[in-house]
């Protein structure tokens, strides 16, 4: 009888922690959400990078506003290539001019880029371009 007994309570301590452990995974994932689903984000991030004493990008203002007007879905970061953030957009993506509009996919890669000062037509263009051509890639990738 001893024995069973013993052998009893090792399978009430593994239930224990079994059920402790499934606790605790089931509040992280409720409480932070599955990481896994951020990986299917089909999001594109358009990356502003200027500088601070550059009169062309001064004008990123107004644009970064007029994006989150007409497209508020839309990811918007503005970087400065003084700060190190910025500097590693610049080595990254090999930029060598400012303003840059960097439209990135969900895991960093460039879909398309412009250059310089931009009229918010040729911005309208290209979200819309852009947008179009994503959903067609992810459309073969399913």
């Amino acid at each position: 009888a001893r024995v069973t007994l013993v052998f009893n309570s090792r399978i009430t301590i593994s239930s224990l922690v079994c059920c402790i452990s499934l606790i605790f995974f089931w509040a992280i994932v409720t409480l932070h959400g599955c990481t896994a689903s951020h990986n299917t984000n089909n999001s594109i991030t358009i990356v502003i990078v200027s500088a601070q004493n550059c009169e062309s990008c001064s004008m990123t203002d107004d644009t970064i506003q007029y994006v989150q007007k007409h497209y508020p879905d839309s990811i918007i970061k503005r970087v400065d290539i003084n700060n190190p953030e910025g500097a590693m957009y610049v080595s990254t993506y090999h930029l060598w001019r400012v303003p840059v509009y960097l439209f990135l996919d969900n895991k960093g890669s460039e879909l398309y880029r412009l250059e310089g000062e931009q009229k918010r037509s040729d911005l309208d263009t290209a979200i819309n371009m852009v947008s179009k051509q994503y959903e067609h890639v992810n459309i073969l990738k399913k």
